[in-house]
């Protein structure tokens, strides 16, 4: 909050407090003597400030609550109402009985409750501004695109083969003047050379 918004709601409350204190001084003194006319006797001195008492409360809260950014509530609202009323309802009784002088008794409690109400929306439209946060920018980087390199790629595996697949690969080799031996085998099959034993010894078995 700025320094002129601090100076003015400082402003409104002298001056909601000043219209206040003429407000109370002026009905109090009008409530006394229609207690006293009413044969109240020593009464009459302290009826005004239960309604004077309840208006002081009823404000105290209304104005914590708003501090607090809080909802003033229906009872808060019901003691200031009710208060203003009897208020100026005893000081237009107790009033000349001209218009003239009716206006301006009732004209205190009137303006206690319009300044009044002027403080709490001074105080509620100050405690909603808020200052704009500061907006940060951030710089776009640049999206920097790398060169792939292919990874070589791994030669597919050979799949393994079997006693059986060497055995009929070196059939097709085979021929009449073919002489059958471990190391014919492993030239024309590429296989172990114990493998190669087995094959040969296969091979003679079925030339027989």
């Amino acid at each position: 909050m700025n320094e002129p918004t601090i100076w003015i709601k400082r402003t409104c409350v002298v001056a909601v407090a000043a219209v206040a204190a003429v407000a109370a001084v002026v009905s109090f003194d009008h409530m006394r003597a229609l207690a006293s006319d009413a044969g109240e006797g020593w009464k009459a001195w302290i009826l005004p400030i239960s309604v004077d008492g309840m208006l002081v409360s009823a404000s105290l809260v209304m104005l914590a609550r708003k501090r607090a950014g809080q909802p003033v509530g229906a009872l808060a609202w019901i003691g200031l109402i009710l208060g203003l009323l009897v208020s100026l309802a005893a000081n237009v009784a107790a009033a000349e009985p001209t218009l003239v002088g009716r206006l301006v008794a009732a004209w205190p409690p009137v303006a206690l409750g319009l300044s009044y109400e002027l403080l709490l929306t001074l105080i509620r439209e100050t405690s909603t501004v808020h200052e704009p946060a500061d907006q940060q920018v951030v710089a776009a980087q640049p999206v920097v695109h790398e060169h792939l390199v292919p990874l070589p790629q791994a030669p597919p595996k050979r799949s393994r083969k079997l006693l059986q697949d060497y055995l009929n690969e070196a059939r097709e080799h085979l021929g009449p003047d073919v002489n059958v031996t471990p190391a014919w085998v492993r030239e024309v099959t590429s296989c172990s050379r114990g493998l190669s034993s087995k094959i040969a010894a296969s091979l003679k078995t079925g030339m027989q």
